[in-house]
């Protein structure tokens, strides 16, 4: 007779992502911002968003979690996407009694903070610690 556990099936992160994407489109819309979803297969940006009288928009990257840390991609805090901003969405567990937490960031900004398990090279970890202080730091998209 075995004494192992049966294992837990890990639950699938895309209504997770779907789900930080959406709020995050309606916290600009509400801000008075433009915003849009990229296309599902759309590479390196999740939503493009700016003022109305912005004749570019921005690509934004929307990293969601329920529980931090949030997964990421190394290639994401590369100096070709330094400048790109990213919004982590802190989203809570599925009773949904804590309000939804927004940390807007410049790549630059947190790369430091990527944190690399032993032998993962082209991914990592970004520690709730590290991108705190950007907490609703909305104000970036008009600087």
């Amino acid at each position: 007779m075995s004494n192992l556990k049966p294992q837990k099936k890990r639950k699938s992160g895309i209504p997770t992502g779907n789900a930080g994407e959406y709020f995050v489109m309606g916290e600009l819309l509400r801000r008075g911002f433009d915003a849009q979803l990229a296309d599902r297969n759309t590479k390196d940006y999740d939503i493009l968003a700016g003022s109305p009288n912005d004749k570019v928009l921005k690509k934004l990257q929307v990293k969601s979690v329920r529980s931090a840390p949030w997964y990421v991609k190394t290639a994401s805090y590369s100096d070709a996407l330094a400048d790109q901003l990213t919004i982590f969405v802190l989203l809570g567990d599925d009773k949904a009694q804590k309000k939804v937490r927004y940390f807007i960031t410049r790549n630059s900004e947190v790369a430091c903070h990527v944190h690399h398990p032993k032998d993962w090279k082209n991914n990592g970890f970004m520690p709730l610690n590290a991108i705190k202080e950007h907490e609703d730091r909305w104000e970036i998209f008009v600087e």
